[in-house]
């Protein structure tokens, strides 16, 4: 690392840390809400809005019945979820707003916790767990965001 990139605030590191830290967690959230539309494995999967429906059923009936949580809110949760992490996984993929983007990935993240914590599966709960340090390790990098819409857009000019 060159002297004038420490002084210039920039460091090479933390922004390829970030980026690979962003890149994870909106790869993580945007295959988790892929996967929602999935029916099938291979040659035969089919993606489409009746394989959600059908899929986000199971879900709610399953967290219905296996823990504490009301079917309603169950219903609520699972038929929005897939919508949720499409959607904030594409935001902190191209790295626009990206403290708030990693901010509200977090929180999709606990609330997935939540609805895991509610079951008695301890092992997928620890997994979430791991997802919300992730992110908070790249929440932590945010300061080497050049890489990245916020990069490109809000850079401050350099002065002489």
């Amino acid at each position: 690392m060159s002297e004038e990139n420490t002084r210039s605030g920039f460091r090479l590191d933390l922004a390829f840390a970030h980026v690979l830290l962003r890149l994870w967690v909106a790869e993580r959230l945007i295959m988790a809400g892929v996967d929602k539309f999935r029916k099938g494995s291979g040659e035969d999967a089919t993606f489409n809005m009746d394989n959600y429906k059908v899929k986000s059923q199971q879900i709610a009936d399953l967290m219905s019945t296996n823990s504490f949580l009301p079917k309603w809110m169950c219903d609520q949760f699972a038929h929005n979820i897939g919508f949720a992490l499409l959607g904030v996984g594409a935001w902190v993929l191209i790295g626009l707003f990206t403290e708030f983007s990693l901010l509200a990935a977090g929180l999709v993240f606990i609330s997935l916790g939540f609805g895991l914590a509610a079951l008695p599966d301890d092992t997928e709960v620890v997994y979430i767990g791991v997802s919300v340090l992730i992110t908070a390790s790249a929440l932590m990098t945010c300061k080497a965001k050049q890489i990245g819409l916020d990069g490109l857009l809000f850079r401050s000019k350099k002065v002489d």
